[in-house]
């Protein structure tokens, strides 16, 4: 499924991405998009209304469109509701990724217009040496949300910690996955169905799990597609600041109260809709 594919036969390509202080990290983003020739348009949702971005330059058409900063997920909502045809495919990125692999792009754009039911593609990501980074996850149990802040309980639970990012799985191939780390990801518009792609409840962090847990919740699928690679400058500010910390935490609970708990894949599955 991963061969060449027929330009002709590809969704429309759309990108987006937020800003909000991000203008240098953002020439090299669009940067690594140049050689994609298949980009209808990048829209860049501006949460810094003091910085002027009017200078960005790109092969494609580029949007800039400002609004108060009301979080990531409503900020890549804005974007959302300017690509005019149900059948597109957005990137919804980071400002702080880079593209490494432009002509997996074209791959991977086939590979979701052959595979109707796959609502996001999760990329492959490496950080700035090269190192691969842990994007896919399962859904969270007490034992894996433990082991993410407390390092013991990783060492107490080495199966569970592991079997949450998906190390005893081959990572070669297109896999199924519950979700993917939400710096870049490949999303089907048509999943929206109308409606907002993103709880906008999520200020920041926890949105990407959501919008898995959505369209697992709605008969779709989640994919990684391991040939597809970006690299990601990684911030990990909820680890050093307390402010960041508590972004991470309220968006924690948030989660497990629109859930009624922290559900697996099956339990999404069984609920429907």
């Amino acid at each position: 499924m991963c061969g060449t594919v027929m330009s002709e036969k590809l969704p429309p390509f759309y990108i987006i991405t937020v800003n909000y202080r991000s203008r240098e990290q953002l020439r090299e983003f669009l940067a690594s998009l140049a050689p994609a020739s298949l980009v209808r348009r990048c829209l860049i949702v501006n949460h810094s209304p003091e910085e002027d971005l009017a200078d960005l330059a790109a092969p494609f058409p580029v949007q800039v469109i400002s609004q108060a900063n009301a979080g990531y997920g409503a900020g890549l909502n804005r974007g959302l509701r300017e690509i005019p045809e149900p059948e597109a495919v957005a990137l919804l990125a980071n400002p702080d990724v880079a593209l490494l692999t432009p002509a997996a792009l074209t791959e991977a754009l086939g590979y979701m217009a052959a595979n109707s039911r796959v609502g996001c593609l999760i990329p492959h990501m490496v950080g700035a040496a090269g190192e691969a980074l842990p994007v896919c996850r399962s859904f969270y149990s007490l034992r894996t949300l433990l082991a993410s802040r407390l390092p013991f309980c990783r060492r107490l639970w080495p199966g569970a910690w592991h079997g949450h990012h998906y190390c005893d799985q081959d990572a070669a191939a297109p896999r199924e996955v519950d979700w993917g780390a939400g710096a870049a990801l490949l999303y089907r518009v048509a999943t929206a169905a109308g409606r907002p792609a993103f709880d906008e409840r999520f200020f920041l962090y926890f949105e990407d799990v959501d919008l898995c847990a959505d369209l697992w919740r709605r008969g779709f699928t989640v994919m990684h597609y391991p040939s597809l690679i970006f690299r990601h400058e990684v911030q990990r500010q909820s680890t050093s600041s307390l402010r960041f910390l508590g972004y991470h935490l309220a968006s924690l609970l948030k989660f497990i109260w629109k859930y009624r708990g922290l559900p697996s894949r099956e339990d999404l599955v069984r609920r429907g809709p």
